[in-house]
């Protein structure tokens, strides 16, 4: 039976009632002690449902607009609407016991229902008519009672991406359907906790894949664990969403550069939108993880949109465990995947909706991103929800040592080697066969430490004793050779080698003892490693802040509280020592004697053209206490200082003019001195123009309305088809405009179909036009384009009109996505 929206929406309200709490408990966000140890213990207050990763305020302001027939928001649910995976007359393409990923097996049936449960779930709120809910429900209850694996290499490829699915759709409905029972709700969690949780990281703790991959899992545990109200698996995704520096928020650097951003823009964004779409989610819970690392999402969603609108934009050499990457040759200019619409909109509204600030190259590619008919679920205007951020991580902190180092020759390592310090540095002598693959013969310079901890240095030179002779840094459980071990290295084939020996490694052994390029021309680089718990990894960098983590294993068995950390040379030629030199070794629990030296300029900027102000990043330098900003109107200089004595890697400059270009520069500063001026970036701030075509009435030259709205209704997922090859489109705002700028976005239809000549109009009668513009041999190479056009010479008109004399070839159809009308608005 069928209720009115007016009861249902009743209904609603009544049922959300009871699981909108005011969220969970600040101590939701401490570690869990399972998976990364003395990281504190978890208590919680309850779950947010709906919540993963809607709410129910989000589900109400949607469908007000829905209602209203605001756009983007009306267009996108009207392709909801038409979907057949939001029909009732939908076929379930399942239920199998089992599904696969890699090999195939029953995938796509899986995929396709879980697409079903999503969109049936959200028909069902948006409609009020429970016959949707009752076929989202029977759909999802009998996967649940028939699946019994999720099997096969890349499972929780599958599991991260429709995660927000099958959650989606589950929360909703147990959240707002006045039908669903406890008994539902239990079937359910069983489903998740039993079947497709354990898929999600068959790797084991705290392996997971690289990346992406290994967001892709962390995102599909965190929404399934809220769902299931599992404290304990919730706190170990914070955890490891915050401190797995291979795969979450830590697999980035100051610019926003993530661990796949140098492998392709694809899987860049993959990575970006499952970090987003879990960081959403915990914010739902009272959890704001948006705030770790001076806002990292943000600047990782900044890079992204300003790599892909093809800016000008520096990177640095970064990877993953899967790859180190000292090249881009990426696809910038990248635009699947809707061109990043849900990431960059959730991104969006977390930074600029609820915490006011701006991201200037999201918003420009938001001028172009289709909506479709998910991604309109999380673009918002207004969102007053607030969230806690989580305690500051306890990442082992590292001081300079000068003494205090024990030696010894490990596996018939001769002559007897030593370690010296002085000046600043540290001097190894060390022999040594080799400590490559299960090999381990070597001089090691060490110290005993307890708990989590690190060490860090700088390989200055290794001895050419043999092209494989190398120095770096250890850890290791015992001195005995062959005891489990890790190390991070730099060799005369000016490469960087890793080895975890006795350790369980992601990749296995093709990961674990692994060589690979530097951005270098000489042997020297920074190594590092870091114990927390029982995971140890292994990270390179080419200036000492900018770690990409390159290894990641566990330590199996019996966790020692004592290993033993220190600087290891293998000569590679036993019986002759190699001398090796090392600067800037630090070490957690060090004496901090070391002197300071100038430090490194930071390797990069980052300047964004913001409205009345240039929000500034730059890749922070290594034993730096301090930045300055300088300023300047022409290249090069004259700089004045805008602002001294900054901590961190960004600034906001509020002391600009709109319209003026400014070149910036940063320098670092300690007590030893200040670097020399940074890479200088150009900007110019700017007050974006109001896309001022809302309200009004479309038409085109066929008197035809309804299909020219889909020109004005700011989404580049819908288009006018229209039968000819001269046409106009024409829209009466109703009032009069100036429009300084106009944009034309080509339509996903064929590239004949484009328009190619054309006057821009403007009237306000409706019957005398005034060419503003005209237009001649415009191409769009790409589906979903947009070129931007000035008006010379504005005026205040009331219509304005796209005359097409021509299109790009097609002798009977012409296209068009999407046409702009920007004016100034306060």
């Amino acid at each position: 039976m069928k209720t009115s929206s007016k009861d249902s929406s009743t209904k609603i309200r009544t049922k959300a009632r009871m699981f909108d709490r005011t969220g969970i408990a600040a101590a939701l966000f401490a570690l869990g002690t399972a998976v990364l140890p003395g990281y504190g213990a978890a208590q919680t207050t309850g779950f947010v449902h709906p919540g993963a990763p809607l709410t129910l305020s989000d589900l109400q302001t949607v469908k007000s607009y829905v209602d209203q027939g605001r756009e983007p928001w009306r267009s996108a649910y009207e392709q909801l609407a038409n979907d057949g995976k939001a029909k009732l007359t939908y076929g379930m393409a399942g239920p199998y016991a089992t599904v696969s990923r890699a090999p195939d097996l029953n995938l796509w049936p899986w995929r396709n229902d879980m697409v079903a449960i999503w969109n049936l779930s959200r028909m069902w709120y948006f409609t009020g008519n429970r016959d949707y809910a009752k076929k989202a429900h029977d759909i999802l209850m009998a996967w649940a009672t028939t699946q019994t694996a999720f099997s096969g290499r890349e499972s929780m490829l599958d599991l991260g991406d429709y995660a927000y699915l099958f959650v989606g759709g589950a929360d909703i409905l147990r959240g707002t359907w006045p039908d669903w029972t406890d008994a539902d709700t239990a079937t359910v969690k069983a489903y998740f906790a039993n079947v497709l949780m354990p898929a999600s990281n068959p790797y084991g703790e705290n392996m997971f894949g690289a990346a992406n991959k290994g967001a892709l899992a962390l995102n599909a545990l965190g929404l399934m664990a809220i769902f299931n109200d599992d404290t304990d698996t919730l706190n170990r995704v914070v955890a490891q969403t915050r401190t797995l520096a291979h795969i979450g928020l830590r697999s980035s650097n100051d610019i926003g550069m993530l661990g796949d951003s140098l492998r392709d823009q694809g899987h860049a964004h993959g990575q970006l939108k499952s970090l987003t779409m879990l960081a959403e989610a915990l914010w739902k819970q009272g959890i704001d993880v948006y705030s770790d690392f001076d806002n990292r999402l943000l600047a990782a969603g900044e890079y992204f949109a300003r790599v892909n609108e093809l800016a000008p934009t520096p990177f640095l050499p970064f990877g993953t465990t899967d790859a180190y990457y000292v090249a881009d040759n990426t696809n910038r200019g990248w635009g699947g995947a809707g061109g990043g619409n849900i990431a960059l909109n959730q991104i969006y509204g977390a930074y600029v909706v609820r915490k006011g600030m701006q991201a200037p190259y999201i918003a420009q590619r938001r001028l172009w991103m289709p909506v479709d008919n998910s991604s309109f679920m999380f673009l918002k205007d207004v969102d007053t929800s607030t969230a806690t951020p989580p305690a500051p991580l306890a990442v082992p902190a590292t001081a300079s040592i000068t003494s205090g180092l024990a030696d010894v020759d490990i596996g018939g390592a001769v002559p007897a080697g030593s370690a010296t310090y002085a000046d600043g540095r540290w001097t190894v002598n060390g022999g040594g066969a080799e400590i490559w693959g299960t090999s381990d013969s070597c001089h090691f310079a060490y110290r005993a430490l307890t708990g989590d901890g690190a060490i860090v240095a700088k390989v200055e030179s290794v001895q050419n004793t043999n092209l494989s002779a190398k120095a770096g840094v250890m850890m290791r459980t015992s001195l005995a050779p062959g005891a489990p071990r890790a190390w991070m290295a730099v060799t005369n084939r000016i490469q960087a080698e890793q080895n975890m020996q006795n350790l369980s490694v992601y990749g296995g052994s093709n990961y674990g003892n692994k060589a690979f390029n530097i951005a270098n021309t000489v042997p020297s680089y920074w190594v590092k490693l870091e114990r927390i718990g029982n995971m140890i990894t292994g990270y390179v960098s080419p200036d000492g802040t900018n770690w990409a983590a390159t290894d990641v294993g566990r330590i199996d068995g019996p966790l020692p509280d004592t290993i033993y950390v220190g600087l290891v040379v293998a000569s590679v030629a036993n019986g002759t020592l190699n001398t090796s030199t090392f600067s800037n070794v630090q070490i957690t629990g060090g004496d901090g004697g070391a002197p300071a030296a100038i430090p490194a300029a930071p390797a990069t900027l980052l300047a964004e053209p913001g409205d009345g102000a240039v929000p500034l990043r730059w890749q922070q330098s290594s034993g730096a206490t301090s930045y300055a900003v300088l300023r300047a109107t022409s290249s090069g200089g004259p700089y004045t200082t805008v602002a001294a004595n900054v901590t961190g890697g960004s600034y906001i400059d509020t002391t600009v003019a709109n319209g003026t270009t400014y070149y910036y520069t940063v320098t670092a500063t300690n007590a030893a001195g200040t670097s020399t001026n940074s890479p200088e970036d150009s900007v110019t701030p700017v007050h974006p123009l109001v896309n001022v075509a809302t309200g009004g009435a479309p038409n085109d030259s066929a008197n035809n309305p309804a299909n020219a709205k889909y020109v004005f209704d700011q989404n580049s997922g819908s288009y006018w088809f229209y039968k000819g090859v001269m046409g106009w489109l024409q829209y009466d705002l109703g009032h009069t405009e100036t429009v300084q700028r106009y944009t034309v976005i080509s339509s996903t239809d064929l590239i004949g179909r484009d328009p190619k000549d054309w006057q821009f109009q403007g009237s306000n009668d409706g019957v005398n036009w005034t060419t503003l513009d005209t237009q001649s041999g415009q191409a769009f190479p790409y589906r979903i384009q947009m070129h931007s056009y000035t008006v010379a010479n504005p005026g205040a008109y009331r219509w304005y009109r796209l005359n097409i004399t021509s299109n790009n070839g097609d002798t009977a159809f012409t296209t068009l996505a999407e046409i702009g009308l920007y004016a100034a608005k306060p």
